[in-house]
């Protein structure tokens, strides 16, 4: 099934209130929101995994934005019957952010809430490396050392290289020349977190402010730029709590619940 490839680890539980699609960083995969299943049932998290990754390995990995969320909105318009958000990761952070621009449900709802973690807005020029067809292989590697979130066995394995550049390179690509308009920002409230440690996003975070015609909140939870595991409880917490402030005002919407 489609769904099932797009979003491969959820948990329904028998009331659902919100969905919570998340995308990862480049060349990350579903996998990496492992530490968020702690959120109450109510709230179902959906991990989005990508093409050319993990089990979705020989499919070519995407590199147009327009192409992808054109893919995105068939694949998740049967999770999108209850109110939902969007979170991502450094470049899922931009894939979120035009997924809540874009994506409608089928009676034309919106996100209730977008989470952006990691970097500034797209428009921010530094916020990630010069074009990926332009950097060899050791020099698309080297921009993941400083980050810590990819295991050393990893690095140290050319078979496992070999299947990890492709999909960084592509993600790089994904996002290399997406730019929005400031001037035309989303509805819903954005909530931007990062790591107090994470020195690459600490004059970034702040950028997202002016994308949102909501609420806008900066969270700094401990931990570096992968702060997800030691900030697990903190993050399930914060994103609670956005949640049942945004989806709380429209508990009695007649959507459905499935």
């Amino acid at each position: 099934m489609t769904l099932d490839r797009w979003v491969p680890f959820r948990n329904e539980g028998a009331v659902v209130r919100c969905r919570l699609s998340s995308f990862p960083h480049a060349a990350g995969n579903a996998a990496f929101y492992r530490p968020l299943r702690r959120l109450p049932p109510e709230v179902v998290l959906c991990p989005v995994e990508l093409p050319g990754r993990a089990a979705r390995l020989e499919e070519p990995p995407l590199t147009s934005m327009s192409a992808f969320m054109e893919r995105l909105y068939h694949a998740l318009q049967p999770l999108m019957v209850v109110p939902f958000g969007f979170f991502g990761h450094r470049v899922g952070a931009c894939i979120a952010y035009e997924a809540a621009r874009q994506l409608r449900s089928a009676d034309g709802w919106t996100a209730e809430r977008l989470f952006v973690s990691g970097r500034g807005n797209p428009n921010c020029a530094s916020a990630d490396p010069p074009p990926a067809r332009l950097r060899s292989d050791r020099d698309l590697l080297a921009i993941l050392g400083p980050f810590g979130g990819t295991p050393p066995a990893i690095l140290k394995s050319p078979e496992l290289i070999a299947v990890l550049l492709p999909a960084l390179r592509a993600d790089l690509a994904l996002v290399e020349g997406y730019v929005v308009d400031p001037g035309d920002p989303i509805t819903c409230p954005i909530t931007a977190f990062g790591g107090a440690d994470d020195v690459s996003h600490s004059y970034s975070l702040q950028s997202w402010r002016d994308f949102t015609r909501g609420k806008f909140r900066a969270c700094i939870l401990p931990g570096g730029h992968f702060y997800f595991s030691p900030a697990a409880d903190a993050l399930a917490k914060e994103i609670i709590q956005n949640l049942h402030a945004s989806v709380g005002m429209h508990a009695a919407s007649a959507r459905s619940q499935v």
